[in-house]
Order: C-alpha cells, then sequence, then structure tokens
C-alpha cells in the first residue's frame, strides 16, 4: 500500500523580481503538513537575489540556486526536474503562497486518481494602495460534464477545468499544482525555448497522453500583480509578445493532437505516441540553451546529493 506521506516531493520556485513575497511562499512550503519536501528556489539571474530575504531560514529542505543568466520560469522549472531524484514535483511562484495541507490533499487526490498532475482552485488576491492583499475571484472551477465544451471565449469563464480535448488551445488546467515526474520527462520535460505562457501546452500535452485530477478547495493563494511576467503590458494576455508566443504554441498543439488521433487510429503505440510529442516539443530549443541546461542541472544536481549526505 502506498502511503503519500513517505513519497518525496521536490518544488520548483523561480525567483525575478519578488523580493517583497518571496519569504512568505518559501515559508508557506516548509510549513507544510507533508514533510518529505525539498524546496528549491531558483534565482533566474535576478541582480537583487532574494538570499537575504531568506537568511533567517535554517530548515535544510530548503535549497538556494542561482542560474547564471536570466531565461525565464520554465527553464528554472526544468533545471530542478532534471536535478531532482523524487517521485513527484511541486510548482510554486514565489509571489504566491500554498495553504499547509495543499501537497498532502494534492499528493493523496494525484495518487488515488492514478493522475500525473493534481491542481486546485486558487484563491485570488490583490494589494491595495497601502499595500494589503484583498480577497479577490475563485480562480479554476470544474466544468459541468453536461455543458458543451468550452469554446475559449473571453466573455466566458477562462479559467475552467475542462479536460475535453477539441482542436482549440486553451487553458483547460492549472500546472501550479503536483506533478508525477516521469509523466512530465515522457513528454520532454518542462522547456521548450519559450520564456511565457509554456505551462498552457504542457497541461494540455499531460490531457493528450494521461490524466490530470482537480481539487475544488482554493488551497493555492495567488497574487495578482499588474508587473509581473503574465499581467505587464509588455508580456501580458494581450501583448504582441504573448499573442506570438501563443500562435506558435498553438501549432505545436495541434500536431500533438493529430499524433493522438493516430494513436487512438492503432497507427502508432503509446510509447511512440509521448516519444514523438517530446521530440515535437523540444525540436525548437537553442544547442546553446541545451548545453546551459546540461550545466545548470548538473551544478544543482551535485548540491542536492550533498544536501541529502
Amino acid at each position: 500500500m502506498v502511503i503519500a506521506s513517505d513519497l518525496g516531493v521536490t518544488a520548483s520556485v523561480p525567483y525575478f523580481g519578488a523580493l517583497p513575497y518571496v519569504r512568505r511562499a518559501v515559508e508557506s512550503l516548509l510549513q507544510q503538513t507533508h514533510r518529505n519536501l525539498t524546496v528549491v528556489v531558483v534565482c533566474d539571474g535576478d541582480p537583487n537575489p532574494p538570499w537575504p530575504e531568506l537568511s533567517h531560514i535554517r530548515d535544510p529542505r530548503l535549497v538556494r540556486f542561482s542560474l547564471q543568466g536570466s531565461r525565464g520560469p520554465y527553464f528554472a522549472h526544468q533545471v530542478v526536474l532534471g536535478a531532482s531524484s523524487t517521485p513527484y514535483f511541486l510548482v510554486q511562484d514565489a509571489d504566491d503562497w500554498s495553504s499547509p495541507e495543499r501537497v498532502a490533499i494534492l499528493l493523496s487526490k494525484l495518487i488515488a486518481d492514478g493522475s500525473d498532475l493534481a491542481f486546485s482552485a486558487w484563491q485570488q488576491y490583490r494589494e491595495d494602495s497601502s499595500g494589503a492583499l484583498k480577497k479577490d475571484s475563485i480562480r479554476w472551477r470544474r466544468r459541468n460534464p453536461a455543458a458543451a465544451p468550452f469554446k475559449g471565449s473571453a466573455a466566458q469563464e477562462p479559467f475552467l477545468f475542462d479536460p475535453v480535448l477539441t482542436g482549440e488551445f486553451i487553458n483547460r488546467a492549472s500546472h501550479h499544482g503536483v506533478f508525477r515526474k516521469q509523466a512530465l520527462e515522457r513528454i520532454g520535460g518542462y522547456y521548450g525555448g519559450f520564456r511565457m505562457n509554456y505551462d498552457t501546452l504542457l497541461t494540455n500535452l499531460l490531457l493528450i497522453v494521461g490524466k490530470v485530477s482537480f481539487v475544488d478547495a482554493p488551497l493555492y493563494h495567488y497574487l495578482h500583480r499588474c508587473d509581473s511576467l503574465s499581467h505587464s503590458r509588455a508580456t501580458g494576455a494581450r501583448s504582441a509578445e504573448r499573442n506570438l508566443t501563443r500562435e506558435k504554441q498553438a501549432a505545436l498543439y495541434r500536431e500533438a493532437l493529430q499524433l493522438r488521433r493516430s494513436w487512438v487510429d492503432r497507427q502508432i503505440s503509446s510509447v511512440e505516441l509521448t516519444a514523438r510529442i517530446a521530440q515535437l516539443v523540444t525540436r525548437s530549443v537553442p544547442v546553446e540553451a541545451r548545453n546551459a541546461l546540461a550545466r545548470e542541472t548538473s551544478r544543482l544536481a551535485g548540491i542536492l546529493r550533498n544536501t541529502r549526505m
């Protein structure tokens, strides 16, 4: 019998420009009821690293790591994924925080369902002019199975867990959750050469080859920041850069969906399906970035080995 509390989880916390928030994020992970947890904070080339804010923490489960340059959160996640030895992988942003039971509940749900990813609803917050947090909306809820598939209209709910795959490239699940590490590795890992929006493609790929579970309770606490990668004018949802990125990712999604159809028609095996998807999503990663990934992953793996000794 699998006992969830015995299972190791590695949490990846990419950091850039979140100095006022990173302490809360890290402490929320170290205070999880699930204790078999390693928390890796990755400074993504920020000239103002978070280490002074975390200097008071003596917990050996916290690992501090600085990348040699800034390459974006998905690159950082891939470094942690490749260097970790635990069977489960958790994503946490440096400006968000987790309820104490988040990891335990998601891990139990993933195991019970035999899923590749389990995530929860979010409680969203905004800061007022004084810096105080104000509760906003709840993000993510389960689509009614009797309802028609979500069509992605901006006027409808943009954060609706919808595992029904269609030809539309939409956000069907959140990557802020617990993953089965092997499932991520089968589809090429966490980095496809993009600095933004790759989580939308990643979760769709997991739905193409596997299963995603959802917990209705808002276990994740999300801070809406106007200057973040997801919401700034330069890189937010309406920016030209993000729209161009989404177009490229949508093309990859359609190719992956066609591979799934070939699998359904028994033209390819399940092993070939995942292998070809992995090739598809990593084919545009430049050689220089691949070499950097190998170097950074090796450096972090050495640190993690020493930590376990």
